[in-house]
């Protein structure tokens, strides 16, 4: 197997030294990079295009979670889990990711781990059901959007869903309309009508989405939909 590319996610730098070290150890010809926030950790997925990714869960700003949904499912590469705490259904992690590692783990644990994402890799099959089945069976109260994260002149920055006055869609990409600017995300309006709280955006059409509190008027039998 030539060189694999691995991107190292976590906001603690004695964890990221660890994997560093044990990748290192297992004699793997890698190319290993680091990022230390959910921030970071989207713009480097996107600029490096890794093949593993050793994701922690809980940090500061973006979860883990959070960095999934904001690369989106059909863009993640393999990933194995990474988290200090025990109460994140362990049970599916075991079932649907590639692999979890509990802090603190040894050797002998992240070799298992390691192995178990090589074979992915090395036969290339694909990940979106897994995750897709591991967001699902967690069984976490369903949570809406409550801000994107964009890119704008080489910059990531958050925006509120409720500065979104409405989405429009092309393909495979989206709009995101606020008062002063737009926002395009590679994503699918199936998907973003999914993530956002139906109390606030309705689909007035199958391109279109719009935020409720900016609708001025409806007219009756007709395609117009006025925003203040």
């Amino acid at each position: 197997m030539s060189n694999i590319k691995i991107l190292i996610i976590d906001d603690e730098q004695p964890a990221r030294k660890k994997l560093s070290s044990f990748i290192k150890n297992s004699g793997c010809r890698c190319e290993i990079h680091e990022a230390t926030n959910g921030v970071e950790a989207v713009e480097k997925i996107n600029g490096l295009n890794p093949q593993l990714v050793f994701l922690d869960i809980q940090m500061p700003g973006m979860t883990g979670f959070e960095v999934i949904e904001n690369i989106g499912l059909e863009q993640m590469p393999f990933v194995v889990f990474v988290t200090a705490y025990d109460h994140y259904a362990l049970d599916a992690f075991e079932v649907n990711a590639i692999d979890y590692l509990l802090k603190p783990f040894d050797m002998e644990r992240f070799q298992k781990a390691f192995d178990k994402a090589l074979d992915r890799i090395e036969s290339n099959k694909p990940v979106e059901v897994d995750f897709t089945k591991l967001l699902t069976e967690i069984n976490l109260p369903k949570r809406f959007k409550e801000r994107f994260l964009v890119n704008q002149s080489s910059r990531y920055f958050f925006i509120q869903t409720e500065d979104i006055r409405y989405i429009s869609s092309e393909e495979k990409y989206v709009s995101l309309h606020t008062d002063s600017s737009t926002f395009l995300l590679r994503e699918t309006m199936n998907n973003m009508e999914e993530r956002l709280d139906p109390d606030k955006f309705v689909r007035v059409h199958r391109s279109y989405l719009v935020n409720i509190s900016y609708i001025k008027e409806i007219q009756p039998w007709s395609t117009v939909t006025m925003l203040s």
